[in-house]
């Protein structure tokens, strides 16, 4: 077989290169030995910088935000674990879109504690507050206790000046929650997705001891718990007790161990209520159970004395723009076989004595709201008075009672709601929608040389993609 001459010579070329390729493909393993000698530490590093799947006993479950200190540089987190961890905590940063903010994250150790859930098994609860956070600014964070961790959430610190904002309301959820109640919270968080916070009026489950019950309302909140804080008023089915327990004012531990507020409440056992200020604006959740049996009221009156007292100072040194209170029972309550006489003697003059703007309330399973209202009577838009809302977020139901109802602006029966409040300096607005997101009610307070002005709101052009989709 005869080779040409430029046959042999490209054969030599090839031949001449080939040792000089072997050395540069050597070159980085010669750099990291240690990749090839060791391949398991390499496969640390990738666990560590990914992360891993915790174990199932450690997943962090039913994480829930709220506050106990100041909401523009704190934030409080709450959630539990099938077994307690040696080293519970929460690690937080800054938030970025730049996956390499967990790099920066710094840890918070939490509290642990033990809840007993009713059905022969135990579960380990945290609570971590994270304190020095810097005003209006968004954080991510996860629960964990070094080893196992859960997802990274987020939320946003409050300003530390009066500045706009919104949040959602919502009444009684109650029963049916994982079947029909969840639904309405996805909805309202689909119509303001930026709140800053929910307020929920009380009778958030049937039985409040039941952890089971606790659990359909965590599933239904989905990831909505973990990133917008939760304030909650104990409402009367938060106090039921397992049959044959002697019935007391006293609240489930559940309930002290999964919500988190202020300590800075009257002095009476198991009371809860408490105030935050958001950005311009007090918020007063206040535990009205006591005054709800009035047969009972005598035996109560030293009790709700102190927190009239406590209610009367919250009010009085109050630096705010705006006043928000919310209980779960109604001063004028639209349902039948419910008029709490005494609890209005009680409240209604320090309502009407400091100027509160807005009560909201749940209990009577409808949709109310009232017109302004001082001393029990309707008065003018632009006189000093308060605007009384009650709501319903779940599916059941109450027939009206039409005690109360000339003084009020809107009724409206059957119906799952959910209401979007918004603070904007001198404004308040309030639209109030169904869970099929159709604006039924809207108001607005405008503040004006020391007053507030009541103006309805028209409804709504309807949206035509959803017209269209009908």
């Amino acid at each position: 077989m005869k080779f040409s001459r430029r046959s042999i010579l490209a054969l030599l070329i090839v031949l001449c290169s080939l040792p000089a390729l072997s050395a540069q493909e050597a070159k980085p393993n010669a750099t990291k030995p240690e990749a090839t000698k060791t391949p398991d530490k390499s496969a640390s590093r990738k666990g560590r910088e990914w992360g891993a799947a915790p174990v199932p006993e450690f997943v962090p479950e039913r994480v829930m935000l709220g506050w106990v200190g100041d909401p523009a540089h704190t934030q409080a987190i709450t959630w539990r674990t099938e077994k307690l961890a040696d080293t519970p905590q929460i690690e937080f940063a800054l938030a970025s879109a730049n996956p390499d903010f967990i790099k920066s994250a710094a840890s918070v150790p939490a509290k642990s504690g033990s809840l007993d859930t009713g059905n022969g098994k135990t579960v380990a609860t945290y609570r971590a507050n994270l304190e020095g956070l810097k005003p209006n600014t968004h954080y991510l964070y996860r629960a964990g206790d070094g080893k196992n961790w859960g997802e990274w959430n987020g939320f946003r610190t409050a300003s530390d000046q009066p500045a706009k904002f919104r949040f959602i309301y919502v009444g009684d959820a109650q029963n049916d929650i994982r079947s029909r109640w969840s639904r309405l919270i996805q909805a309202a968080y689909s119509k303001a997705p930026k709140s800053a916070f929910i307020i929920h009026a009380g009778d958030l489950v049937s039985e409040g001891y039941r952890d089971n019950l606790w659990g359909e309302w965590y599933d239904s909140m989905g990831f909505i718990a973990a990133n917008v804080p939760s304030l909650a008023v104990p409402g009367n089915h938060e106090l039921e007790k397992p049959a044959g327990t002697p019935k007391a004012e006293s609240l489930p531990l559940i309930w002290k161990q999964q919500f988190s507020y202020p300590q800075n409440g009257p002095d009476i056992p198991e009371n809860e209520s408490y105030y935050f200020d958001y950005q311009g604006v007090r918020f007063i959740s206040l535990n009205v159970n006591m005054m709800e049996n009035e047969k009972n009221f005598d035996a109560v009156k030293p009790m709700i004395e102190k927190e009239a007292a406590w209610l009367d100072k919250a009010l009085k040194d109050n630096p705010n723009h705006w006043t928000v209170v919310f209980q779960h029972q109604g001063m004028y309550s639209m349902a039948h076989n419910r008029d709490y006489v005494k609890m209005r003697e009680a409240l209604l003059p320090l309502y009407d004595k400091y100027g509160v703007d807005l009560v909201l309330q749940g209990h009577d399973h409808l949709y109310a709201r009232s017109q302004k209202l001082a001393g029990g009577k309707i008065v003018a838009p632009d006189a000093l008075g308060t605007v009384y809302m009650i709501s319903v977020s779940g599916p059941k139901m109450y027939e009206i009672d039409h005690r109360f109802e000339p003084l009020m602006a809107k009724v409206i029966p059957n119906t799952q709601m959910f209401q979007v409040i918004e603070v904007d300096g001198d404004k308040m607005t309030v639209r109030a929608y169904s869970s099929e997101g159709e604006q039924l009610d809207g108001f607005q307070l405008e503040r004006r040389n020391g007053r507030s002005i009541l103006s309805e709101l028209s409804k709504p052009a309807a949206d035509p993609i959803a017209v269209a989709a009908k």
